[in-house]
């Protein structure tokens, strides 16, 4: 009996043909990564590499805040770890409630845990306020946050801008330094 080549037969050496090039690529792309390739792809100066970073910060049994980051990449001998993509909550801020602040970067000094963020800076309340800015530092021990570039505040009834800020946590005051500019936005139309 002679052999017909079908449509049947067809398809099924093509469907030989694809799991035998997917089963190759596979085994070409996916091998396993030694120790040492591992510790040669992180970048200069940097001894660990994180992503998808989540760091509480308490005192006894009260949390204060907590950091969240896309990749940390820490180095030792500066006590610093470099974040990217932060986010951070301050919690119980009085009658702001939880205060939240996103940036692109930020360095995170792991002696002292102080912060320094950098890019896009915005800290929102639960309350509805906004505060923008391009740099902004937390000093850990003192709880206080500062900025010295242009801040720009937006409550619900009013835009406030200037150029610096301090934001002492235990007292819930923010003040911005200098060049301070207020907008009140009234709901009433005329006419």
């Amino acid at each position: 009996m002679r052999r017909r080549l079908t449509y049947r037969n067809l398809l099924l050496i093509f469907i030989v043909v694809i799991l035998g090039g997917v089963s190759f690529l596979v085994w070409r792309n996916f091998r396993s990564i030694t120790p040492q390739e591992l510790v040669e792809a992180l970048p200069d100066n940097v001894d660990v590499a994180f992503d998808n970073v989540d760091y509480t910060e308490t005192r006894g049994d009260k949390r204060l805040w907590r950091l969240k980051a896309d990749s940390v990449a820490r180095q030792a001998q500066n006590r610093e770890a470099l974040l990217e993509n932060v986010r951070m909550v301050f919690y119980d801020q009085g009658e702001f409630g939880d205060v939240h602040l996103s940036a692109k970067q930020g360095k995170w000094f792991t002696g002292t845990g102080n912060i320094e963020l950098v890019g896009d800076v915005t800290i929102t309340s639960d309350e509805g306020q906004a505060l923008y800015c391009q740099q902004l530092s937390y000093d850990n021990e003192a709880e206080l946050i500062t900025s010295e570039t242009s801040v720009r505040l937006v409550a619900k009834d009013m835009v406030t801008t200037g150029r610096g800020l301090e934001y002492f946590l235990p007292q819930r005051r923010l003040v911005i330094l200098e060049q301070v500019k207020t907008l009140l936005v009234t709901g009433k139309k005329e006419g």
